[in-house]
């Protein structure tokens, strides 16, 4: 009696276990766009689409796990889970995707298979290793950049334009004319947002980083004029009316 007690408390406690590993070692896939989707149950034996499972809440955790990590002065990586992000329920759904979307796929035991293939005819211009570097460059970039800067300071800009426009529908020229300044300046790779110093001097890793920054910066400079030209616009309006 007490060895099978034994025995049923040993099962339950190597169960608990295997479990606990098994949640926090998931397949990942990684994308052309340098996301990056942890997946369960992930079949590519079709010759179109690879299904999974995946939880349809991990990019807000994600998020929130960015967020966290920068207001601890640190730089997010995948394995970096915040008190927040853990309080965000796992919802697991299936999914799809066409495999031209997906670079590459690694298993949890570390195994990689990639997708992604030069062929000129299918617009696949770059070669493996290039397109690595690319890909991996967007997804540091997603890490890394947050692009509040650009989104205050277009508020600001916004703010003071919709002021001084006086009503004048010329102010709502001002969120597309910054969001495309936005695209303009020089993005500045910072060394402690690369995961992989080995491409700290690639040429394709760099072009990436600034495809996905400039997308961002315009996206937060657009949000942001566009915010701050309606309180301007409202500002004056209430201020005209009653002085």
């Amino acid at each position: 009696m007490f060895i099978n007690i034994l025995r049923f408390y040993f099962f339950v406690f190597f169960a608990c276990n295997c479990l606990g590993i098994f949640a926090q070692n998931k397949d990942q896939l990684l994308l052309m766009n340098g996301k990056v989707l942890e997946v369960l149950n992930f079949n590519d034996t079709s010759f179109t689409n690879l299904q999974y499972d995946f939880d349809r809440n991990q990019f807000k955790r994600t998020r929130i796990d960015i967020r966290e990590a920068r207001k601890k002065g640190e730089v997010y990586e995948s394995g970096f889970k915040s008190l927040k992000g853990r309080e965000v329920p796992e919802v697991l759904e299936r999914g799809q995707l066409d495999r031209d979307e997906v670079f590459s796929y690694s298993s949890a035991m570390g195994e990689e298979r990639v997708f992604y293939f030069y062929d000129e005819s299918l617009g696949n211009v770059a070669t493996e290793n290039e397109m690595r570097a690319f890909v991996t460059g967007e997804r540091d970039a997603r890490f890394g950049v947050s692009g509040n800067a650009w989104f205050y300071s277009s508020l600001a800009v916004g703010f003071i334009t919709g002021y001084m426009a006086e009503g004048s529908v010329l102010a709502l020229a001002v969120p597309p004319v910054l969001a495309l300044s936005a695209r303009i300046p020089v993005v500045k790779i910072k060394e402690k947002n690369i995961q992989d110093l080995s491409y700290k001097f690639n040429d394709d890793y760099a072009a990436g980083y600034e495809r996905y920054s400039r997308g961002l910066f315009a996206r937060k400079a657009l949000i942001g004029s566009a915010v701050g030209t309606a309180l301007g616009l409202m500002s004056f309006a209430v201020i005209d009316n009653n002085f």
